[in-house]
C-alpha cells in the first residue's frame, strides 16, 4: 500500500522536474559556453560529413558550429533520459493501480505519450522555446524505453522470488 503511493509521489515529482525545464528558455538550458572548447578544427573536420534534417532544420557542424551539433546530441539524450525515467515510473503507477498487464502497459505508454504532447504544448507558451512533434516521438520512445525495462526488470524480479 504504502509502495503504491510512494511510486505515485516519485512520479508526480519527476513530472514537476520536467514541467521546470521545460519552463527554462533556450538560452537558460544552454550548455554551448562549456562546449566551445570543441570548436576546434580537428572536431569540425571529424564531425563535418555528418549532417540532418530535424524539426525542419539542417544539424550540422557547418550550420550550428561543433559546440551547437554536440549540444543538440546531448539535448536529445537528455529527452530520452527524462522520459525514459517517466516511464519507468509510470509503469510502476499503473501496475501499482491496474492488475491487468496489457491495461498497464498500455495505460503507461498512453500517458507517457499524453504528457510528452502537454510537455511540448507547454514548450510553445514559453518564451524562447520550439515545440517539435519529433521531440514528442523521441520523449515516447525514451518513454517506451523505460516501460520495457521496469517490466523486464518486474519480471526478473519474480523469477527470483520463485
Amino acid at each position: 500500500m504504502i509502495r503504491r503511493y510512494f511510486i505515485l509521489i516519485l512520479l508526480v515529482s519527476w513530472a514537476m522536474v520536467i514541467f521546470f525545464f521545460s519552463s527554462q528558455t533556450y538560452e537558460e538550458q544552454s550548455i554551448s559556453p562549456f562546449l566551445t572548447q570543441f570548436n576546434t578544427p580537428y572536431w569540425y573536420d571529424k564531425l563535418s560529413g555528418i549532417s540532418f534534417m530535424y524539426g525542419g532544420v539542417e544539424v550540422s557542424a557547418q550550420t550550428a558550429g561543433v559546440n551547437g551539433f554536440l549540444e543538440f546530441f546531448l539535448r536529445k539524450g537528455a529527452h530520452l533520459f527524462i522520459f525514459f525515467v517517466f516511464g519507468f515510473l509510470t509503469l510502476g503507477v499503473w501496475r501499482s493501480f491496474v492488475k491487468n498487464p496489457v491495461f498497464s502497459f498500455s495505460g503507461a505508454l498512453f500517458f507517457v505519450l499524453l504528457y510528452a504532447s502537454a510537455d511540448e504544448l507547454h514548450q510553445k507558451l514559453t518564451g524562447g522555446r520550439t515545440p517539435l512533434w519529433q521531440d514528442v516521438i523521441l520523449d515516447t520512445f525514451g518513454g517506451l524505453l523505460g516501460i520495457f525495462f521496469s517490466f523486464l526488470l518486474y519480471r526478473w524480479r519474480m523469477r527470483q522470488w520463485i
